[in-house]
């Protein structure tokens, strides 16, 4: 028990939890640029086959229900350019995050209403809610700069870099997150063994998709996205004679995964490794600190090559990776070289 609450609560400095807000802002912020601009499609898609997601569901009555989509939409999108630079440069820190996680939960969820669910941007979301709620989110903020502006003029003489990285805080969020993903790719692993056994080791299942063949709608194959209902019961008659029976979350792989994919011997190292990184994750928190980093850098090398190999973003779970790194290690090597910030210089 002691041991579990020590893995929680336990107090350290090897984490700024404002610094990773500063990182994981700023990915928001490149993922709105493409984001934001393309949910206009929502207002051309029809109601009727609207399935609101559990997310949108949950949701607090944050827009009134009289509001037109249109509208909604330009609210929820303006709020969202406010909040989130605020939220990165730290101000009004927890009012911004927690906001800023609501407008972009609802417009994520309202996003995968129809079918489709962006998996990239699932985590980086709730990470949002974690950093709310997390003890040292001011750390490398205006609010904490604002805070030791009003300390030295009262007089009080402190080294601004120590004065903005904050106290030492609880590592709860830390490993919240980082479990979070961990349980997420172990339960992938998991997947792969269960459903598809020996045919994901033999290196065909990858071979299939980066040939390019899951981008290719043919009748009879696991694509198919169309087939006929004779025996419909009658409510269900209003597609006849076509009607939506199943979907492949599918994508076209780049010129690059297409190389890869006319070699069988890649495609089954790359599923080997695959395998193994993603159950690897389930000893992340009993590695080794160099063993953490290189298990996670693994897996950022690993979201590079599906971007490369498949045209997939995943860059969102890669910045969460850098809530593990001792960044204020870094800021402290980096003060020594400027003397603005080195402690032994301070008056």
């Amino acid at each position: 028990m002691k041991r579990w609450t020590s893995f929680w609560f336990a107090t350290t400095n090897r984490h700024s939890i404002g610094a990773f807000r500063i990182f994981l802002c700023a990915w928001f912020i490149g993922d709105f640029l493409d984001f934001l601009p393309a949910l206009d499609v929502l207002l051309r898609r029809p109601l009727g086959l609207e399935v609101p997601s559990a997310g949108y569901r949950w949701l607090p009555p944050i827009i009134p229900a009289s509001w037109e989509p249109a509208e909604t939409l330009a609210v929820l999108r303006g709020f969202a350019w406010i909040l989130a630079p605020l939220a990165l440069l730290g101000v009004g820190t927890r009012f911004s995050l927690l906001a800023l996680a609501l407008v972009n939960f609802a417009l994520r969820s309202w996003h995968s209403s129809w079918v489709y669910v962006a998996h990239a941007s699932i985590l980086p979301s709730l990470a949002l809610f974690v950093l709310a709620f997390a003890p040292g989110v001011k750390a490398w903020s205006v609010d904490a700069l604002l805070e030791a502006w009003r300390s030295r003029r009262r007089g009080e003489k402190f080294a601004w870099a120590e004065r903005l990285a904050g106290r030492p805080a609880v590592v709860w969020p830390v490993h919240l997150i980082l479990a979070a993903a961990a349980l997420i790719y172990v339960s992938a692993g998991v997947a792969k063994l269960r459903w598809a056994g020996g045919d994901w080791l033999t290196g065909r299942t990858l071979q299939w998709y980066l040939q390019g063949t899951a981008g290719k709608k043919r009748l009879g194959d696991s694509t198919q996205f169309f087939v006929a209902d004779r025996e419909a019961p009658a409510e269900a008659r209003f597609r006849d004679p076509w009607g939506i029976e199943r979907i492949a979350n599918s994508t076209m792989s780049t010129p690059t995964g297409r190389a890869v994919g006319s070699s069988r011997a890649l495609c089954v190292a790359l599923s080997w490794a695959t395998l193994f990184l993603e159950l690897g994750f389930a000893l992340l928190f009993v590695l080794p600190r160099a063993g953490q980093y290189a298990l996670l850098a693994g897996a950022a090398l690993f979201h590079a090559g599906i971007g490369a190999l498949m045209g997939i973003d995943f860059g969102g779970w890669a910045v969460l990776f850098l809530a593990a790194v001792d960044w204020n290690a870094v800021i402290r090597r980096a003060g020594e070289f400027l003397p603005g910030l080195h402690a032994s210089r301070i008056p």
